[in-house]
């Protein structure tokens, strides 16, 4: 039983180095592109009256709403109407918050 469990073992880190190992020789594959960020292939337009699993919060003076939807910061007016978008792009914005002054 022992010669087994030692045996599993060797074998686990043989494979656990021999991953980690091919993972730093592939990350040099990502810093050799000097095109980054990457460009949009394609974009989608989208009108929305609801969203799910959005974050939100109220501007310090009662007038403003900054919420997040689909990776992306929106402000609308507090008395309603059409959101303006805020930030846009490859990175996924999420948590929006106004500062307190």
């Amino acid at each position: 039983m022992r010669k087994i469990y030692l045996l599993c073992s060797g074998l686990f880190l043989f494979v656990f180095v021999h991953a980690q190992k091919n993972a730093a020789k592939d990350s040099t594959i990502y810093t050799s592109y000097k095109d980054l960020p990457l460009k949009a292939e394609r974009t989608i337009n989208f009108d929305t009256k609801e969203g799910t699993f959005m974050s939100l919060d109220i501007s310090p003076d009662g007038k403003t709403i900054a919420f997040d939807m689909m990776g992306d910061i929106y402000t609308v007016p507090m008395q309603g109407g059409k959101a303006k978008q805020i930030t846009k792009g490859l990175s996924f914005d999420a948590h929006p918050r106004f500062s307190p002054d």
